[in-house]
């Protein structure tokens, strides 16, 4: 394989919500196995979701991981004419075909927030008190940021001792906090994630571990689905996902493709997902995971995956192939620099 050099320029990490991480996580790991020659740079040019790449001072990539199609048309139609390549984490062919650079874009896959050692997006930026303690806390393994780290995801596909364990755990969204969504779209997301909550935990008993994590809406609106605050920490919950066997996924804000779907597919679950408007490369229904499109529906499934131990296993084996594939961070990237046909 021909060795890439790559440069790299992202937003300021403070102007980031995370989707950027598992993009440079991937480009970190592959300059770690010496397969790319590596330079980041903070660039206060780059858009607020995408990462740009230059690779072998000519060809330029887009890395757009938004969760939807809601952007800035003129800012991000320079980015688009200015690149060669634009992979895109939320692709749906019929959103964008009606425009000129149509061609250019390409569908990338999952996204989840992962991360690597020195992942420029981690550190701290304030003073030098700040600093100092970041430096400290890293050596110690106490940064936030390190219970993200890849191999925290990854776990082998294991038979149920037992029953099998089933989670779904969720958040509610609200006005305040769905920026360009009308008030029907985010009551719809709260109402299906709810109304699967109260049928999964009536179908399965302790089975079932799942419920809003504490906020505003959630207590107002739900407060029989939620959860205690301990059970949604980050730490809990990676826990509670390596320690069950059907995980169920919906859909998110802008119709994306939620976190917590790489998450599972990282973890070899056997998953029960909301029919995925955003199009992932070779992540198929009923290989990867079952389909649902409302809450009677997501039982129905979860219960073909509860009473069927084969057709379980299967889909876990699938998923753990398929994280090693296309979804672990040098991977997805590796397979998007293999496109440049260099």
């Amino acid at each position: 394989m021909t060795k890439y050099s790559c440069r790299l320029y992202t937003p300021h990490p403070r102007r980031t919500e995370g989707h950027l991480h598992q993009i440079i996580t991937g480009y970190k790991m592959l300059a770690d196995q010496r397969l790319i020659n590596l330079d980041v740079e903070i660039s206060d040019s780059c858009i607020l979701s995408i990462i740009e790449v230059v690779v072998n001072g000519s060809i330029r990539i887009a890395y757009d991981m938004a969760d939807g199609y809601h952007f800035d048309l003129d800012r991000v139609q320079k980015v688009i004419e200015r690149s060669n390549f634009v992979f895109k984490r939320s692709f749906n062919e019929n959103e964008h075909s009606h425009y000129d650079f149509a061609k250019k874009v390409r569908p990338l896959g999952l996204n989840y927030f992962v991360t690597t050692k020195n992942n420029i997006m981690d550190k701290t930026y304030k003073n030098f008190s700040e600093r100092m303690n970041w430096c400290i806390k890293e050596a110690m393994g106490k940064n936030y940021h390190q219970q993200f780290y890849v191999d925290r995801f990854e776990h082998d596909p294991k038979e149920p001792i037992n029953k099998p364990r089933i989670l779904f755990m969720a958040r509610t969204w609200g006005i305040d906090e769905a920026p360009g969504l009308e008030q029907d779209e985010f009551r719809h997301i709260n109402d299906t994630r709810a109304t699967c909550i109260r049928m999964l935990r009536k179908e399965f008993g302790e089975d079932f571990t799942g419920g809003f994590s504490t906020r505003k809406e959630a207590l107002e609106l739900y407060s029989d689905c939620v959860l205690d605050d301990s059970a949604t920490k980050k730490e809990n919950y990676i826990r509670l996902v390596r320690d069950s066997d059907i995980c169920i996924s919906t859909i998110g804000l802008h119709k994306s493709n939620g976190w917590k779907l790489a998450e599972y597919v990282a973890a070899s679950k056997a998953i029960v997902a909301e029919k995925l408007y955003y199009y992932v490369p070779s992540f198929y229904n009923n290989q990867h995971y079952l389909e649902f499109n409302n809450p009677l529906e997501c039982v129905e499934q979860v219960r073909k995956l509860y009473k069927d131990k084969e057709l379980l296993m299967e889909i876990k084996k699938s998923n753990h192939e398929y994280y090693k594939n296309y979804l672990r961070p040098d991977k997805l990237v590796l397979n998007t620099l293999l496109q440049l046909n260099l």
